[in-house]
């Protein structure tokens, strides 16, 4: 019986939004809550959840920010 490959992949995840200024340098890093409210203290969410979280809000806030999963 062959051994199953071991998938790395943490279940828990952190949004971070980096708002930029127009020149496109960072101006501030914060952190999405499970509603995608914004607070300075980060929250942990369950993958896919933060994925679509963060997609939501990469769309909301367009180029003015980078939308991260960490």
């Amino acid at each position: 019986m062959a051994a199953s490959p071991l998938v790395r992949s943490c279940p828990i995840r952190i949004i971070s939004v980096h708002l930029l200024d127009a020149a496109g340098r960072l101006l501030r890093v914060l952190f999405l809550d499970r509603e995608g409210h914004i607070s300075a203290e980060p929250h942990y969410l369950p993958r896919e959840e933060a994925l679509i979280l963060a997609a939501n809000q990469q769309r909301v806030l367009g180029p003015q920010a980078e939308v991260r999963v960490l």
